[in-house]
């Protein structure tokens, strides 16, 4: 990379677009760092355009005053050095969805083995980031519903846990989210504020004790949320720690409120007290607008995680550690 040939062109800027070229020369990174405190290179114009570069007029020197360099890590040198991305799964239990003992429900358990929308987001999404998640424990939620002899909850533990969130595996998270098809009932509204908060207290816990991890949250959901600005302001509160929110959504329902939280076209989120987001955390993602389409799911969803990674890793200076022996999932 060092003696890589960059091309350096100086032009004369004009207001009406047509800048005057001042001279050009190729220069490597080595070059340029010999340049330090000499004399400078000339910088040239062929005389005519395309004529051959024996003919040349001189307008102008280049000049090196300061030169440093710095590395740029890539994601996988993060995920290399035993950096882990941790799962975490939240599920829509709310009234909307339908009855899941008929087939026109979004829960609805077909027979035929055949997966809801609920189901295969959690596999797809799960299959690709086990991979990076070493004790393969997930934390899992359910929100909008009422848990056997209890009111309505925004946050509870389908792992039928009053203490404990986490499940064993991609398959656990699936056994647990059809057992609480089976014992809870559906209600409302739907709520992110709770949910959002409780992954970020995951995350806040983990960097407290300084553990090298990212935490990743699919929340799966069919309706509109009635706490836009609960959710942003976790959200904002949320950008600064090591997490990012993936949002599927199921069904026919209005998801313009999604594409507010995730930010793509209107900048970083604000929060209630006029704190702008550090970065943006939030990708989103409607099932129907992809069904039958080229692009993949999983595809769109994971689409911007490693930028989001990067984001955060860069803005606090975290290094990759040393790498470590892959582990490979199948």
């Amino acid at each position: 990379m060092q003696d890589t040939p960059l091309t350096i062109e100086c032009f004369n800027f004009n207001s009406n677009g047509r800048h005057d070229l001042l001279g050009k020369t190729e220069k490597s990174l080595a070059d340029l760092e010999n340049l330090l405190n000499e004399e400078g290179e000339s910088l040239f114009v062929p005389d005519v355009v395309g004529q051959s570069v024996q003919n040349k007029v001189l307008k102008s020197r280049l000049f090196v005053e300061k030169y440093s360099e710095s590395t740029q890590h890539s994601f996988l040198d993060y995920i290399a050095g035993g950096c882990e991305m941790n799962f975490m799964v939240a599920v829509d239990y709310t009234a909307s969805n339908g009855n899941p003992r008929l087939p026109d429900s979004l829960h609805y358990i077909d027979p035929s083995g055949r997966p809801n929308a609920y189901q295969k987001a959690i596999k797809d999404v799960g299959d690709v980031l086990q991979c990076y998640d070493s004790d393969k424990c997930y934390p899992c939620w359910g929100f909008g519903a009422r848990p056997i002899d209890g009111p309505v909850s925004h946050c509870f533990n389908l792992s039928g846990s009053s203490i404990h969130s986490e499940v064993d595996g991609i398959q656990g998270i699936l056994t647990a989210y059809d057992g609480a098809l089976h014992n809870v009932q559906f209600a409302g509204p739907t709520l992110f504020g709770p949910i959002i908060h409780a992954a970020s207290e995951i995350a806040s816990q983990s960097l407290a004790n300084n553990e090298h991890k990212y935490f990743v949250m699919l929340i799966i959901t069919d309706g509109v949320i009635t706490d836009l600005q609960e959710t942003i302001d976790s959200l904002v509160k949320a950008s600064d720690l090591p997490l990012s929110v993936l949002i599927v959504g199921v069904g026919g329902a209005d998801f313009k409120e999604m594409e507010v939280l995730d930010a793509d076209k209107g900048g970083r989120l604000e929060s209630s007290s006029g704190k702008i987001a550090s970065r943006d955390i939030v990708q989103f993602v409607p099932l129907q607008r992809l069904q039958g389409g080229e692009i993949s799911v999983v595809h769109s969803l994971l689409a911007e995680l490693p930028s989001q990674f990067l984001t955060y890793m860069r803005s606090r200076d975290i290094q990759p550690r040393q790498p470590r022996n892959s582990q490979k999932c199948t």
